[in-house]
């Protein structure tokens, strides 16, 4: 049985594993592949509301809202500097260890994300269609441990996924996943 507010059962010590793959042409991936560790994963729904006001006083009121864009986006850094990783970073194309930068820029992916969580319920986050780029500059020299970090603009496949375009979370029934 799922657990309802309030319970500590909720609380959630957030952990898991990342896969992502590119789309070829139309056609979503059929495998996702891990990517390694992940110290970030977040996400964000975002909405654009055009809002409506009353001039029937002297003080105007908001009286009605429009939703006028839906989207998601998402935000996660990945550790591990393999040729595949660094080549999605710097959006180019990879041919043995040989990267070429900006060749790529039009490149979509699925992302999943399937939580392992120390402490709280686990779900299974699957991102259809996910347009990345990096978030951030890549350090190449610090002091601390290099990330690469990437944003992503979440795009609607109501083709493949008309229920549900953008992206769906299943939650587990068990309390671990791996």
């Amino acid at each position: 049985m799922t657990a309802v507010p309030h319970s500590t059962t909720l609380y959630t010590l957030g952990r898991g594993i990342v896969k992502i793959a590119a789309w070829t042409g139309t056609t979503p991936p059929a495998t996702l592949s891990d990517v390694g560790n992940s110290p970030r994963f977040e996400v964000t729904v975002t909405e654009e509301e055009l809002p409506h006001y009353s001039s029937r006083s002297g003080t105007r009121v908001k009286d009605k809202t429009a939703t006028l864009e839906i989207g998601y986006t998402v935000n996660f850094d990945l550790d591990e500097f393999a040729v595949s990783n660094l080549a999605m970073f710097l959006m180019g194309t990879a041919t043995g260890n040989v990267i070429a930068a900006n060749t790529a820029l039009d490149k979509e992916y699925a992302i999943s994300f399937q939580s392992d969580n120390p402490a709280g319920p686990n779900e299974l986050w699957e991102f259809h269609k996910v347009k990345l780029s990096p978030g951030a500059a890549l350090n190449l020299i610090s002091n601390e441990w290099s990330l690469m970090p990437f944003t992503g603009e979440g795009l609607a496949d109501s083709e493949h996924e008309p229920t549900s375009p953008y992206f769906t979370v299943t939650y587990a029934t068990t309390t671990t996943t791996v």
